[in-house]
């Protein structure tokens, strides 16, 4: 909001510079984001939050600053004009859309000109002088902050205003020469036959007032915020009007407002007024709450030694009805005005920000001590974070929302998607399911720029019907990593994502890890498996079905992906890594290359494995799969290495052939498998 400084003036005498009264506004939480010179006059532009709209005007920042300079505030000076006894045909059909309109009939104005002024007055603000009328009413509207319309009395059918809604299918011509299409749910301002307005937002060509108008009707009035606001954006037509209807008014300025104006324009064109209909539907808008608050309350909340006096002072000043009771305890009642303090805090923070930020101490707050957890859910998550950097993975971070599009990969009849009532696009209609769908647009981002090898992952949530879930997602592509050993890079498969995978549950001390055989429609079929925890199922992971990267002009053959959920996992991590002291033994590896039935999971292996290798088989890995004529059909071949080693001694080469035998042998006879 534009403020003129000379115009400020005329309501708050003060002196200060325009660099002094920027800093106080800011300080006292109206920020001045820019500071213009024009023509001889200071120009702020002002920042006003949403709770404060009560100074979208400027008797509002005049009030704050006659507050902040202790300066006194100065209302404007109305002439003692006899508003007569006669009524106007006003009816208010829609009671919870207007619950306060006031008409005033005026005759015989003489409409041209303003005086250079108020021109000036409003040019400075961003308004465009265009008649006395018009220019009185956006000039009392940025005086008051209450919103003013003129209508050409001559031209309203039947002398009469209706307030309600909109008929179906009926359309109105707005003074911006725009034919716009009305539904039931718009407030409007009608004649006998017709609507002439769209209630808080603009008014109609037909009834507009024009230099050969001789009689007006002056509306000032209290309309819905909620019924503004929707027909504002339904019709995509935001007003000055409309954008203070919609943070809401005082309910008390609306007759304020309008007897200023017909102050105004009897003074300056002539008019005399002949009619005055005041239709409140009801008479206070809301009854006035008081708060109490104890001095000692508000100094120990600011860590401040403000005396009862300067309290006293400064919530008058804000226009604060005070009284004070015994021991020290004040009694607060806000004005109509100020809907936003509504608590003992608000009351505190009028206080300290009139009386001045830069003046309470700083100083440290007194806490008690108390017993935090040693290991959050936050911590969890971020050792998992630092551990896939670690590893060389790039960490994305994309939005919760999807398109319906992106969700067509998936086949599957349990995904349930949540969709977005109001999306600000087609790219964002859906709360995601998975982070599939957006990992895929990240993969496709990067190949459009020629990275083609991505270690990729993101953690965060899913979006059920019921719950929101933590998740981790990975993403594989390209070459594996090589180092100065090796001169040909290699492609990466699903055995590298799996095993990231291991290391990030070993090194988080998750156990009883096991990976299953699963059949998802977005994998490629006999690459993927699902992944659970204990008898949970957590995940999955496999490489992304040729046919799902094609939809999404990926030309890359193999992309492989995982998506772990993290909650059931935030209980298995280790609070804290366990300290295991190195083996002071040799160990001794051997390998076995079996080839075992496709059915047959590395992880049915490994348990009979360690099941047969007593207390010395110390760890499995996993070297290679493979293939060829000499399988049999329906097998594949594996060789995995096995770890022998004892803390107790030195293991010989006949304790350990012993117990490598007896495994290769349960291997075979248990999984029907064929040493080679």
């Amino acid at each position: 909001m534009k403020i003129s400084f000379n115009w400020l003036k005329e309501y708050v005498a003060i002196s200060c510079s325009a660099k002094e009264l920027s800093d106080k506004l800011t300080m006292a939480g109206l920020e001045v984001e820019s500071v213009a010179t024009i023509k001889g006059d200071t120009i702020f532009e002002i920042e006003v939050t949403p709770n404060r709209p009560d100074c979208l005007n400027m008797l509002g920042i005049a009030r704050e600053v006659s507050a902040i300079f202790n300066k006194k505030l100065q209302y404007p000076r109305m002439a003692n004009i006899k508003f007569p006894q006669k009524r106007c045909s006003i009816s208010i059909e829609d009671e919870k859309g207007c619950s306060r309109y006031i008409g005033a009939v005026i005759d015989h104005v003489a409409v041209g000109p303003s005086a250079k002024s108020m021109q000036q007055h409003l040019e400075f603000v961003g308004l465009r002088p265009i008649s006395n009328i018009v220019d009185i009413t956006n000039f009392c509207m940025m005086e008051y902050g209450q919103p003013l319309h003129a209508f050409d009395y001559d031209k309203l059918c039947g002398h009469k205003i209706i307030v309600r809604r909109a008929r179906k299918n009926e359309t109105i011509v707005t003074i911006d020469n725009v034919t716009r299409k009305l539904d039931e749910s718009i407030l409007v301002i009608a004649d006998q036959e017709k609507p002439v307005a769209i209630a808080g937002i603009m008014g109609g060509k037909a009834t507009e007032v024009t230099p050969e108008t001789k009689n007006i009707l002056l509306e000032s009035a209290f309309f819905d915020p909620i019924l503004i606001r929707r027909a504002s954006r339904q019709l995509g037509l935001s007003t000055d009007s409309s954008y203070r209807f919609e943070r809401g008014l005082d309910f008390t300025t609306v007759k304020k407002t309008s007897q200023r104006a017909v102050n105004l324009i009897v003074e300056l064109t002539g008019g005399q007024i002949v009619s005055y209909s005041d239709s409140c539907v009801l008479r206070r808008k809301k009854t006035a709450h008081s708060l109490k608050i104890s001095l000692k309350e508000i100094n120990h909340f600011l860590g401040a030694c403000i005396t009862q006096q300067d309290c006293v002072a400064i919530l008058k000043k804000l226009e604060c009805i005070v009284c004070v009771l015994p021991q020290n305890v004040l009694k607060v009642t806000p004005p109509s005005f100020r809907e936003d303090i509504k608590s003992s805090v608000d009351i505190m923070e009028e206080i300290a920000r009139i009386y001045g930020y830069q003046h309470i101490p700083s100083s440290l707050p007194t806490v008690k001590v108390i017993n935090i957890p040693e290991y959050t859910k936050r911590q969890r998550r971020e050792n998992m974070r630092e551990f896939f950097i670690a590893q060389g993975f790039n960490e994305v971070v994309t939005y919760a929302m999807v398109s319906e599009k992106s969700l067509e990969c998936f086949q599957q009849k349990d995904l349930a998607p949540i969709r977005v009532l109001n999306p600000l696009s087609q790219e964002q209609e859906i709360m995601r399911p998975s982070l599939l769908p957006s990992l895929l647009a990240v993969v496709l981002s990067n190949m459009n720029k020629n990275e083609k090898d991505l270690r990729l992952f993101e953690i965060g949530k899913i979006y059920g019907l019921q719950e929101e879930k933590d998740t981790l997602a990975l993403v594989l592509t390209g070459k594996r990593s090589s180092d100065w050993r090796q001169l040909k890079k290699e492609d990466v498969n699903f055995y590298d994502l799996k095993g990231a995978l291991e290391q990030a549950f070993d090194r988080l001390g998750i156990k009883n890890i096991i990976f299953k055989i699963s059949e998802k429609s977005f994998l490629q079929k006999g690459i993927q498996s699902d992944i659970y925890c204990g008898s949970q199922k957590i995940g999955y992971l496999g490489k992304v079905d040729l046919e799902v990267l094609q939809r999404w002009d990926i030309k890359q053959n193999s992309v492989f992906y995982a998506e772990i959920c993290l909650e059931p996992l935030y209980i298995e991590m280790s609070a804290q890594e366990k300290f295991i002291p190195l083996c002071d033994y040799p160990a001794i590896i051997y390998d076995i290359s079996l080839a075992i039935p496709k059915s047959i999971s590395f992880d049915e292996v490994k348990k009979i494995a360690f099941e047969y290798g007593q207390d010395i088989l110390a760890q499995i890995i996993f070297k290679e799969e493979y293939c060829g004529d000499k399988i049999p059909e329906g097998y594949r071949g594996i060789i995995f290495s096995l770890t022998y080693q004892s803390r107790a001694k030195t293991l010989t080469e006949s304790e350990v052939s012993v117990i490598h035998e007896a495994i290769n042998r349960a291997l075979v006879e248990r999984l029907n498998a064929i040493k080679r």
